[in-house]
């Protein structure tokens, strides 16, 4: 199976060229309470960081990832979906971007992407994300992956 790999800014940049607005910053704000969420759809394992071929127990590395959600959605979805990696480090919570897509009146949805992850140290918990989600729209994970990238030795 084939994936189609894009560098993290591509989702922002196709969403704007096809006329959409900038994927906003998520900033938590306990006093507004609105109707949308961040969903995570997806816990993936810890131990797959210390998997891949660059993985350092103390310090700083970086790792490339390979990720892929399929998402069924029963009522399609009005607004963009947003799917972001959340990990932990020592360094405290991070969040990056993996793919952004416009699914309308569609009843599935595929979000993936590459993306590469600056990690300090052993990684304590990792997850796959969907941003500003509305708190009406149905919807159900089929598949998701999450592969380490292993560089080949030139």
């Amino acid at each position: 199976m084939m994936f189609n790999r894009k560098m993290p800014q591509a989702a922002t940049e196709a969403m704007q060229h096809a006329g959409g607005a900038t994927p906003k910053a998520v900033v938590a704000n306990p006093f507004i309470k609105d109707a949308t969420t961040d969903k995570r759809i997806a816990e993936v394992p810890s131990s797959l960081a210390s998997a891949h071929a660059n993985w350092k127990p103390a310090g700083v590395w970086q790792g490339r990832f390979d990720l892929a959600v399929w998402l069924r959605l029963p009522q399609g979805c009005p607004v963009p979906l947003q799917l972001v990696m959340r990990y932990t480090d020592q360094r405290g919570e991070r969040t990056v971007v993996v793919d952004t897509c416009k699914p309308g009146s569609f009843k599935s949805a595929l979000l993936n992407g590459s993306v590469e992850l600056t990690v300090n140290g052993a990684v304590k918990d990792m997850g796959l994300y969907l941003l500003d989600l509305p708190a009406d729209v149905p919807l159900g994970l089929e598949e998701w992956h999450c592969q380490p990238q292993i560089k080949r030795k030139s």
